[in-house]
């Protein structure tokens, strides 16, 4: 799933879109805002094997939809282009922060592009901005940058790759949990 995941979802959640103003609830909710295949039941499937595989898959679909991908593929590219195998670079670290910085900017123009495809105003008003969802790929950068092998952050000697799957579980989970807290309806 990519970042027009996250897009989709604040779409959704926007007072002119159906449903109106509504913000998604639990993973059906969240999976049809973001155009996934909802997860079936057991009885809905052809069996419980089949049932417990798409529930993961629509969990897995909800928890990569924060993560902002076309931003990671190209932030990957780069750090393989500029990095050397002794030491770590300034351009590393500029790379890290040029994307970090392009990250939110990444979500609103595939909001914005998305609301202007379906000819709607423009969201340039900060109440049409989707923020969460600015907010969300932005800490699931940090922590994905943070967790790949040709990190900047690997020169720190408390750096470890224990601390890396603890630091993408922590902020995968804290993303699940603090949505609904977060997201609101978006003005139009």
């Amino acid at each position: 799933m990519s970042i027009n995941s996250l897009a989709n979802a604040a779409a959704a959640r926007r007072g002119d879109m159906v449903p109106l103003k509504a913000v998604p609830k639990g993973l059906h909710e969240i999976a049809r805002a973001s155009a996934t295949r909802p997860a079936l039941s057991a009885s809905e499937a052809e069996g419980p094997v089949n049932g417990s595989g798409q529930a993961v898959e629509t969990a897995l679909n909800v928890l990569f939809g924060y993560i902002p991908t076309e931003v990671l593929t190209l932030y990957v590219a780069v750090l393989a282009a500029i990095q050397r195998p002794d030491r770590v670079t300034s351009a590393q670290w500029a790379a890290f922060w040029s994307f970090l910085a392009a990250t939110p900017l990444v979500v609103w123009l595939i909001y914005a592009a998305k609301i202007k495809a379906l000819q709607k105003p423009l969201p340039l008003k900060f109440g049409a901005w989707p923020v969460w969802e600015m907010l969300a790929a932005t800490i699931a950068y940090v922590a994905w940058a943070f967790a790949l092998p040709n990190t900047p952050f690997a020169t720190y000697a408390w750096y470890s790759a224990a601390l890396c799957g603890v630091a993408v579980l922590v902020a995968s989970t804290l993303l699940g949990l603090l949505g609904p807290f977060f997201q609101r309806p978006l003005d139009q």
